[in-house]
């Protein structure tokens, strides 16, 4: 026990302190360190999925990435099981800036920036209509078209982040402290009647380039040359892969609210927008959409591989 603590206070990381002093070798328990205080969210439904119905997760959010890899080098793996004690981050730019990233068998990377890119997609859509939007009923064929218009709308608006996503590329190169958390895509992009609506006039990209230094609290150099940067995430597997998730979970949100807005508009039954069942909102998107989503493959066997392996090999003991 004394070592415990003496590991904890070593450490300034809140999460770390509660996981070493929390943890039992007896007690049926998974642990976690994710990166936010809204991923635990995501994970643990997933990961509730996966374990048998007598075993439970603990998770807890270290405050960024930085701090879970942190927490992954100060543990004495000697002591933990490592397939009992799990880490997610996510790839964010590292691949294209790039940098390293840790690997180990307990490790999980996202596929994409975040976790959110791997679940806004069709199927996600369609769930949130009918499941929180209150288009269960409606017309099946209404339904697919809608879902049609949601994977062209979405390619319009991912195409249309490359120059905002190029200019975070190059602060992130360039190591420039950016707060992207200030930026607000609503500010920058509307969607109505289902259709994004994008500033074509000549000076909107030098716009929105401004826009985003003074919400980030950047300085505006006008000499900075983004045209290379915008060619490399011009490229498909770039922009579909690498566009922030916060802000393709922001289209998804609105592209919903503005079919429920319109629904008279997109299926033939409706008179008036139905009862939305729960209200969905950037502060609550997570938890709402992290349970209807289709758990990622690459996460799915990273699973089979750590937890699931750990408590067969306890179930075998036993």
């Amino acid at each position: 026990m004394l070592k415990i603590h003496a590991e904890a206070l070593s450490s300034k990381i809140a999460s770390y302190h509660e996981f070493l002093a929390r943890f039992s070798k007896n007690k049926n328990v998974v642990y976690g360190f994710v990166e936010g205080k809204e991923d635990p969210c995501f994970y643990r439904g997933f990961i509730e999925h996966i374990i048998p119905e007598d075993w439970e997760v603990e998770l807890w959010p270290a405050g960024n990435r930085n701090q879970v890899i942190r927490i992954h080098k100060d543990i004495d793996w000697r002591r933990f099981p490592k397939k009992r004690v799990c880490f997610f981050i996510d790839r964010d730019l590292s691949d294209l800036i790039p940098e390293k990233l840790p690997n180990d068998i307990n490790i999980y990377i996202t596929d994409k920036y975040s976790i959110e890119n791997s679940i806004v997609n069709r199927r996600t859509c369609s769930r949130i209509l009918t499941e929180v939007f209150g288009f269960s009923g409606v017309n099946h064929n209404d339904l697919e078209i809608v879902c049609n218009k949601f994977e062209a709308e979405y390619e319009k608006f991912l195409l249309a982040m490359i120059p905002i996503m190029a200019q975070i590329l190059y602060w992130r190169r360039s190591q420039i402290n950016a707060n992207l958390n200030n930026i607000n895509i609503s500010k920058i992009f509307t969607i109505q009647k289902a259709s994004i609506i994008l500033d074509n006039s000549a000076d909107a990209e030098s716009q929105q380039i401004k826009y985003l230094h003074k919400t980030v609290g950047a300085k505006h150099n006008n000499q900075v040359d983004l045209s290379s940067f915008k060619a490399e995430f011009s490229q498909t597997t770039i922009y579909r892969k690498y566009v922030r998730g916060k802000y393709v979970l922001w289209f998804l949100i609105e592209y919903c609210k503005s079919i429920h807005k319109n629904a008279t508009i997109f299926f033939s039954e409706c008179n008036q927008p139905p009862k939305i069942n729960v209200t969905i909102s950037a502060s609550n998107a997570i938890v709402i959409i992290g349970n209807r989503a289709r758990v990622p493959q690459s996460l799915q066997q990273f699973f089979t591989d750590t937890f699931c392996a750990y408590i067969m090999n306890t179930q075998t003991k036993a």
